[in-house]
């Protein structure tokens, strides 16, 4: 399982009473995806830092992830909400699964007792 997380610093002509419709957007347009688990949206608490929103979510493997990212629906989240309002976007993915070499797509080795 993987967890894609994502930081998005807004152009400063995006006000903050935009965030909230943004937020909504982005739920729009990544929930359409099957593939994608555990969305979440949410908006930076503190005001002095860049970044103003995240999202993450889960989906089960890299190759997944790719095949979501190479999606129309989400080339339209892309376009519509990072092109249009983000001045720096930021992404993590991390692997959820224990005992897993993080280069290896293979099942994960029994624990030995």
């Amino acid at each position: 399982m993987i967890h894609h997380l994502c930081f998005l610093e807004t152009l400063p002509s995006t006000p903050p009473s935009e965030l909230d419709a943004l937020m909504i957007e982005i739920r729009i347009l990544l929930l359409k995806l099957p593939d994608i688990h555990n969305l979440r949206v949410g908006r930076n608490l503190a005001p002095d830092n860049s970044f103003s929103l995240f999202l993450s979510f889960d989906i089960d493997s890299p190759e997944k992830l790719e095949f979501v990212q190479r999606n129309a629906i989400y080339y339209q989240f892309e376009r519509q909400i990072l092109d249009v309002h983000a001045k720096r976007v930021v992404r993590y993915n991390f692997d959820m699964d224990p005992g897993k070499d993080p280069g290896s797509r293979s099942d994960p080795h029994p624990l030995q007792q």
